[in-house]
């Protein structure tokens, strides 16, 4: 599949544009650049669109769970956009700034309305996919001394539960689990280190 740019390919996320739609993959590259190809017709390098998005480097890419004409897409940069996948992905309906400049993973939850995004300036934010609320944000460990979190290199969600995985470039891995309020929505503080 020539996705029409120079730049290497970051990131690749596949999913169903809608129940019962088209198979496509997403991705993004170097340069900010975003594309989509229709899997069907992958052999004969069907390129459904592809646009420069954002500035920096796209750390990922991904159909979003609760609304599948969204694009939910991150840069090293820290901004956040969603795009409809039914028009042009030239301009974002949603723009949410994470950590500035230091971004180093985004990963939304497969099941849940949540997206994550770590930085290598020792914090981890947690929003929400529908309308970009910033839900948590994650500096220190919940331990007696609260120490700063390590500098974030990847994260993971659990495929059916608020739990979070955090790797760090000091080789931890660290765990967090969500927890819901009395209407069973995600609470803003619900984000708290497991032992």
């Amino acid at each position: 599949i020539n996705t029409q740019s120079s730049a290497g390919v970051m990131c690749l996320s596949s999913g169903r544009s809608a129940q019962g739609m088209e198979p496509v993959l997403v991705g993004g590259n170097m340069h900010g650049g975003l594309f989509m190809t229709d899997v069907r017709a992958a052999a004969c390098g069907a390129l459904v669109s592809s646009s420069k998005c954002h500035s920096h480097r796209v750390v990922n890419a991904f159909l979003s769970t609760h609304n599948p004409h969204t694009l939910i897409s991150g840069s090293t940069a820290g901004d956040i956009k969603w795009w409809d996948i039914r028009s042009s992905i030239d301009q974002p309906f949603r723009v949410v700034q994470s950590a500035k400049g230091s971004v180093t993973s985004l990963v939304g939850h497969p099941n849940q309305p949540l997206i994550a995004s770590g930085s290598v300036n020792q914090c981890i934010e947690i929003f929400n996919s529908k309308e970009g609320e910033q839900l948590n944000q994650l500096k220190y460990l919940s331990s007696f001394l609260g120490h700063r979190i390590p500098p974030v290199s990847c994260l993971e969600f659990h495929p059916f539960h608020t739990l979070l995985a955090v790797g760090s470039t000091d080789s931890t891995i660290s765990l967090y689990k969500g927890s819901r309020s009395a209407s069973n929505d995600l609470k803003a503080e619900s984000f708290m280190a497991t032992s």
